[in-house]
């Protein structure tokens, strides 16, 4: 490890273990908490995706994921934890083979019902590991490149509490996969500037190529890569071998973890083509003013972290500080690159904000030892004390943000209340529409036929088919109400289904989440003869 500068207030690393092991505690303990907060039902629409190519690879063996939606490294991952869980399960007598492991009941988008808890435990738990990785990265990172543990510690501990880092750190997608390997392909561009080692490169580029491997949009990360040796070897660089080793161990990477982009190439191709065309398309309620609303995300949830963070990326470029610009190659390329597309969300910003975390802190730490030095003390007091306040502040809003979050996972969610009172108020056997994100109806005790949202059918649609109820989420509806200007169609729809309907029979809104149950019509011989009338 390269030595600290003359007068660098970090000790060695093995002096700084207990501060990163507590930090790491925090990451951990935050992610922890409510890890099975809506099991056995699933709320969140994207793990049972998830979940089902990872559940399909383990009972049958095949490999070809079939979907190209994400790379399939994290499905290969979390395919890997089920051979000890399932060996595991079948000591204790929960299994007694690969079949055992159900698949979801899944009746529409959100409204989904694990048979085995317990596996989706079991993937929580290693994007917990992930997320908790990228924690310590981001220590040891700035640990390396910036020489100063108060840095390192500053943003590891941003990164243990930011939203949305918690909350993705314990959901089954490869968000915090492509997190992990975009902070290590950093990690070794760091070496790469300091040292320009072979094997540096080599793992620069296998991290840069598992990091496009878990999410597509983590390949942007060779960036890193490439400006870290030009800042070392300067424009002549690129007659510098290794840069192409870096490159060549990317790609092979990339492969490794997804190997049927080669072996099924058409299918990987057209799915590429059809998730390029979803993000510059549009999404409902994701799309629109992307740069704006991304600036707003980062306004309301780290202020004071990402102002900072612009501020010592503008002093980088000025003064050249080739550290400080290894660290912003990414982050200036990739929000560069995500605001050009039409859909927007947090967990696309996600692999940035460690990397943002770590400038904030730099500039805090350095306008710190300034401040320390001013004089007279009239002008030394203050400066000091506006800085701890911008401490106080930088770590506040993003915990207050996370706190609130993880209260939600213990409060009484409308998705569930509406879910016990369809289970004991309406009468077995009933026909019941659900939309998107509504709460799980048992198939088993009542007709249910999901759909993508209510207004895919006009409101006499439902009386005409005999069905009893229908079930609206604000998951759904909301959306187009929110953007009544974009989406004035789909608003005027659900308004007409709403009132063709009204009152509502029953009305959920605990947890700020709002259920909508409409009666449609009396129920049918048909549905009192499948179904016995007793429970």
């Amino acid at each position: 490890m390269a030595r600290p500068a003359a007068g660098d207030p970090s000790p060695p690393l093995r002096r700084s273990v207990p501060i990163l092991i507590g930090i790491l505690a925090l990451a951990a303990l935050a992610r922890l908490t409510g890890l099975s907060y809506d099991l056995p039902f699933i709320y969140h629409p994207d793990e049972p995706f998830n979940v089902d190519i990872v559940q399909t690879m383990f009972r049958t063996g095949d490999l070809n994921p079939h979907l190209f939606v994400y790379p399939s490294l994290s499905y290969y991952v979390n395919a890997i934890a089920y051979v000890p869980y399932y060996y595991a399960a079948r000591l204790v007598g929960v299994i007694q083979a690969r079949s055992d492991i159900a698949p979801l009941v899944e009746l529409v988008m959100g409204a989904v019902k694990a048979p085995l808890p317990s596996t989706i435990v079991l993937g929580r738990l290693l994007s917990v590991v992930f997320s908790v990785g990228t924690v310590g990265l981001t220590f040891l990172l700035g640990k390396r490149l910036l020489h100063d543990t108060r840095i390192a510690a500053l943003a590891a501990t941003l990164v243990a509490i930011a939203p949305p880092f918690v909350v993705l750190g314990r959901l089954i997608t490869p968000d915090a996969f492509v997190v992990f390997f975009a902070m290590a392909c950093v990690y070794f561009a760091a070496r790469i500037f300091q040292e320009g080692r072979t094997w540096q490169y080599v793992a620069a580029g296998i991290a840069a190529g598992l990091a496009a491997s878990s999410k597509y949009n983590g390949g942007l990360v060779v960036v890193s890569i490439a400006a870290a040796h030009v800042l070392r070897y300067g424009w002549a660089g690129w007659k510098v071998p290794a840069i192409y080793a870096a490159l060549a161990c990317a790609s092979l990477a990339f492969v490794a973890g997804t190997p049927y982009a080669v072996i099924d190439y058409r299918t990987f191709a057209e799915f590429v083509i059809i998730d390029g065309r979803h993000y510059a398309g549009g999404h409902p309620g994701m799309e629109g003013d992307t740069l704006r609303w991304y600036l707003n995300y980062m306004a309301t949830t780290a202020a004071v972290a990402y102002a900072l963070a612009a501020l010592e990326i503008g002093r980088g470029i000025v003064r050249r500080s080739k550290p400080i610009l290894v660290l912003a190659a990414f982050p200036i390329a990739y929000f560069t690159f995500i605001a050009l597309f039409v859909v927007r969300n947090d967990r696309t910003l996600h692999p940035l904000i460690p990397l943002a975390f770590l400038l904030a802190a730099s500039g805090l730490v350095r306008g710190w030892d300034r401040a320390r030095g001013l004089h007279p003390e009239v002008t030394r007091s203050p400066a000091i004390a506006g800085l701890a306040i911008l401490v106080v502040a930088m770590v506040v809003q993003p915990a207050i943000h996370t706190i609130a979050d993880m209260k939600a996972l213990f409060s009484i969610d409308s998705r569930e209340t509406a879910r016990r009172w369809i289970a004991d108020n309406l009468p077995r056997g009933s026909r019941i529409a659900i939309e998107s994100y509504s709460p799980f109806v048992d198939p088993k005790d009542f007709q249910v036929q999901g759909m993508e949202q209510a207004i895919d059918h006009e409101p006499q649609w439902f009386a005409e088919r005999g069905f009893d109820y229908v079930v609206c989420s604000e998951g759904m509806y909301k959306r187009y109400f929110t953007d009544r200007e974009r989406y004035s169609t789909q608003a005027s729809r659900y308004e007409a289904l709403f009132a063709r309907y009204d009152p509502a029979l029953k009305v959920f809104d605990d947890g700020n989440y709002e259920i909508r149950i409409y009666e449609v019509g009396r129920h049918l011989d048909s549905a009192r003869a499948t179904f016995p009338a007793s429970r």
